[in-house]
């Protein structure tokens, strides 16, 4: 295994979610590098699944991407917050629904390359209308889906989000 060694990390941004810092590593050939990294929280995202069989997606507008991705419910974690405590809580905020039965699918970093940010992804069923006002910023539009669309979406392109294709594969829906 290499072995490498952060010398030094400086904020050079400091965001409302996530900061940016300027690093400086040690490589195992004694080589000095330097890095910009995206330090996240970590975030959660949930593939609901209705008693039909139906899985829950959100159409959301991401500035990012300049328009709107269909995707899973997602959120950033609080301070010291429990990862499935957040998911119940995007749960309910995102699809107006809680869950009873929840099953942790795997984790995922969103962008390795320059992100901090560990994804942990749930399966959620057994659901029961909730509610709980949707953040100012979210502008959200559920779309339910049945495998087979999910799939089809999947095959055409029409799902570009990558926890969204994660918590699929994941899941065995594609």
């Amino acid at each position: 295994r290499m072995s490498f060694r952060l010398l030094k990390s400086t904020r050079l941004v400091k965001g409302r979610v996530y900061n940016v810092n300027r690093e400086l590593w040690r490589g195992p050939d004694g080589r000095i590098f330097e890095r910009h990294t995206l330090v996240h929280p970590g975030a959660v995202a949930i593939l609901p699944r209705d008693a039909r069989g139906r899985y829950l997606l959100i159409r959301q507008f991401r500035a990012a991407c300049r328009g709107e991705l269909l995707e899973i419910p997602a959120g950033t974690l609080e301070p010291r917050e429990r990862p499935l405590s957040c998911a119940k809580r995007e749960l309910i905020e995102e699809v107006g629904f809680a869950a009873r039965r929840w099953k942790k699918l795997g984790e995922v970093y969103v962008a390795p390359g320059y992100s901090t940010e560990k994804i942990v992804i749930y399966l959620a069923w057994d659901l029961k209308p909730a509610y709980a006002a949707q953040d100012d910023d979210e502008h959200i539009r559920p779309q339910p889906m049945t495998a087979a669309q999910l799939r089809a979406a999947v095959k055409h392109h029409r799902i570009e989000d990558g926890k969204t294709l994660s918590a699929l594969v994941l899941a065995g829906v594609v």
